[in-house]
């Protein structure tokens, strides 16, 4: 019998990160899985985390976050980075957060603490805007309800992926909770020049999709704009889906 509560998940390229990781995770006192898939491999010894999954893939980064997802086990899946560490009993902690609303048809976001600054707040779908719709960067939601929602939409490439299953969570009449549970991110040492690239390239592109589908005229949208696509498990391994489809 699986008894797995929590499946964390995320495109991972920095196996230098990923005992830190792995490591904030030990002290939680619920089974869980973590799974993590890109295109280097771990150097360490894997054999010290038999709740690692590692996946290789050369695929885009969204795309590689839905392969996780295909492969959860948990009764609830997160979405998660490989530069985040999280306290003692945090997922153990989320999870009952999360059975206390005794609905299946939410997300709940961890707090996230980025560079030593809560920002929380600051994550919505337009942000910075206090009326535009909460975000969940750091999310946590129903493994079931969201294979039912289709998973991450296969246009996107390596960001605002999760906001837009967020809207999604939203327009088949569920909600999003904040939780008190931080996650804790430091982008000013792990992303170097890479920030500058996702930035100026692949962000601008993946803010295209996701405005597309759910502001009109400056307006935010309950129903979705446009039809949602999903990944095809076919090659999903191998071959990057939709456009966009260069080196990552």
């Amino acid at each position: 019998m699986n008894d797995i509560k929590i499946s964390l998940c995320a495109s991972a390229i920095r196996p230098n990160l990923w005992e830190g990781l792995l490591n904030s995770l030990k002290f939680n006192d619920l089974k869980y899985e973590v799974i993590l898939c890109g295109n280097v491999r771990p150097q360490f010894d894997v054999s010290k985390y038999p709740e690692l999954t590692y996946i290789y893939s050369s695929t885009k980064p969204a795309q590689c976050y839905q392969i996780c997802f295909n492969e959860a086990k948990g009764e609830l899946l997160s979405w998660s980075s490989d530069d985040a560490t999280y306290p003692p009993n945090a997922l153990y902690d989320i999870y009952n957060f999360f059975k206390c609303f005794k609905d299946d048809k939410l997300v709940v976001a961890f707090r996230t603490i980025e560079n030593g600054h809560d920002i929380t707040n600051v994550h919505r779908l337009v942000g910075g805007n206090s009326s535009a719709p909460r975000m969940a960067p750091f999310g946590v939601m129903n493994t079931k309800f969201f294979r039912e929602l289709g998973g991450y939409d296969c246009r996107f490439i390596c960001g605002q992926s999760e906001n837009d299953v967020v809207m999604r969570v939203y327009e088949a009449g569920g909600k999003l909770e904040i939780s008190s549970i931080p996650v804790f991110v430091n982008h000013k040492d792990s992303h170097n020049n890479s920030e500058t690239v996702f930035r100026s390239n692949y962000y601008k592109k993946d803010r295209e999709v996701l405005e597309k589908s759910w502001i009109l005229n400056g307006i935010i949208q309950s129903k979705r704009l446009d039809v949602f696509e999903p990944f095809s498990e076919i090659d999903i391994l191998t071959k990057t889906q939709s456009y966009n489809k260069g080196k990552w």
